[in-house]
């Protein structure tokens, strides 16, 4: 368990890192703006709060033996291949949290691509001043035993892409949908700016020579910047503090050079528990080649 403040400066930074261009986060009033009215942060980040944590083993910390170039094959470690968040009320600047993480199911699976992957989830609670829950995030990592004789997967062609309409056309209707360009060539800047702004320095996402020798052509993107750039395919559209939940699975590794669209729908229209109408949404982005990157889905009070 640990304390994470929530400053307005640390979510300037974290939306220019996932590229999310809305004013607000430029505006220095709204920045130092506190209270219930204050900053809403975008929703996936609560995944800085790991510059918080102590322990956090993806941040290089003085006296501490740190993941080298020079290292391979020696660590072992899950790849992270789920992450979902649910809101009870906005994060908003200002906020003092405290995460609390406790574990949650394991389980395996067999695959014909890959050997036997055995899942686990965690669990993080985030409670304000006033131990109200504010927010649950669930991690959800893999430990893969590959199969040797597995098969690629089939490439997806670019054709495959629909041009949807501009995202403030769309009417509010179960089928309706739009794409959202993300990133036209991701530059490793963007990493960079990605790891300043979440806390995780893992060499993977920084480390050229490291990730040569895991078997890498070199660094990629982490996983939650592909998702936290997806988020913004929501926020644009219906706001920041309009998101309830917002989760799914990191399919592929993206690239320095990387283009990345995003495809929104509107599966479905219900009543909130508090009133009003809440839209069920299914989000998948796709690299230049048409393959899936991230597929997810996403709660949000439409009125």
């Amino acid at each position: 368990m640990f304390g994470f403040v929530v400053h307005g400066s640390h979510l300037m930074q974290f939306a220019r890192a996932v590229g999310d261009l809305d004013p607000a986060f430029e505006d220095v009033g709204r920045l130092a703006s506190t209270g219930p009215d204050a900053l809403v942060a975008p929703p996936t980040f609560l995944m800085a709060a790991d510059h918080f944590d102590p322990t956090y083993s993806r941040r290089p910390r003085p006296g501490v033996a740190w993941l080298g170039s020079r290292q391979a094959g020696e660590q072992k470690s899950g790849f992270h291949m789920e992450q979902h968040f649910t809101f009870h009320r906005p994060v908003r600047a200002g906020d003092v949290l405290t995460a609390d993480s406790r574990p949650g199911a394991t389980w395996e699976r067999s695959g014909r691509r890959v050997g036997t992957m055995t899942f686990s989830e965690s669990l993080t609670d985030y409670r304000d001043s006033d131990d109200v829950l504010v927010a649950t995030a669930r991690w959800v990592s893999a430990l893969v035993e590959r199969n040797p004789d597995a098969e690629a997967p089939s490439p997806v062609s670019a054709d495959s892409i629909v041009a949807e309409e501009d995202s403030a056309a769309i009417d509010l209707a179960v089928g309706s949908a739009w794409s959202v360009v993300l990133s036209e060539g991701l530059t490793r800047a963007q990493i960079v700016m990605y790891a300043g702004a979440s806390g995780d320095f893992h060499p993977l996402h920084s480390d050229d020579v490291y990730a040569r020798l895991h078997g890498h052509p070199g660094v990629f993107a982490h996983g939650m910047l592909t998702m936290g750039m997806t988020g913004t395919a929501i926020t644009d559209r219906f706001g920041h503090a309009s998101v309830l939940s917002f989760g799914g699975r990191i399919i592929l590794q993206v690239w320095p050079g990387d283009t990345l669209t995003a495809r929104v729908e509107i599966t479905g229209l219900r009543d909130g528990e508090g009133g009003g109408t809440v839209a069920e949404l299914a989000i998948v982005t796709r690299n230049q080649h048409g393959a899936q990157v991230f597929s997810g889905v996403a709660t949000v009070q439409v009125d």
